[in-house]
């Protein structure tokens, strides 16, 4: 009789072994598709070379602190192999608004635009990250300021995921080009 663990067994299985014939890797292995050891540095080394340039206001700050803690929780990098520019724009508009055209809801949207550089000065990868995150708003001013800053420290910790996994694939992709 299938129990219901034996049919979760059978269709992880099934999945494993299809995601093995079509050349996945995980993103942070260190092996080849043999199973042998690349010889090249893991993601997560790479990702450690990496010294975030200082981004402007308090919102940067916490964005920076995030991407640092992201990428290499002991602190900047002595001796990097690229350096992270980012630039923050942040737009908050109302989403959700009441016959008298009050917002009751606002989105926060906030945007990097950043360009990861090489020591020689190349940039390496310029791209873009968006995050949108939202809060009620009341009609009391001290609870809509403390959730807008909820919202955008919400915003800076999405944002330094996404852009870790973006640079994450960078990296993913330059060494596969580099076994090629």
């Amino acid at each position: 009789m299938w129990t219901r663990r034996k049919v979760v067994l059978a269709v992880l299985g099934g999945s494993a072994g299809l995601l093995a014939g079509c050349g996945f890797r995980p993103l942070y292995g260190t092996r080849s598709l043999s199973g042998a050891p690349t010889g090249s540095p893991s993601i997560d080394q790479q990702l450690a070379a990496v010294r975030i340039d200082p981004i402007s206001d308090r919102l940067g700050q916490q964005l920076h602190n995030a991407l640092r803690d992201g990428l290499n929780p002991l602190g900047q990098p002595v001796s990097s192999t690229h350096h992270l520019s980012i630039k923050l724009t942040v737009r908050t508009y109302g989403a959700l608004t009441r016959t008298d055209l009050s917002a009751t809801r606002r989105n926060v949207e906030l945007t990097a635009f950043y360009s990861l550089i090489d020591n020689a000065g190349e940039v390496a990868l310029r791209d873009s990250s968006q995050i949108v995150t939202g809060y009620d708003e009341f009609d009391d001013p001290l609870n809509d300021i403390s959730a807008n800053e909820s919202a955008l420290e919400r915003s800076t910790v999405a944002l330094a995921e996404v852009i870790k996994t973006r640079l994450a694939a960078h990296f993913a992709q330059t060494q596969a080009g580099a076994l090629q």
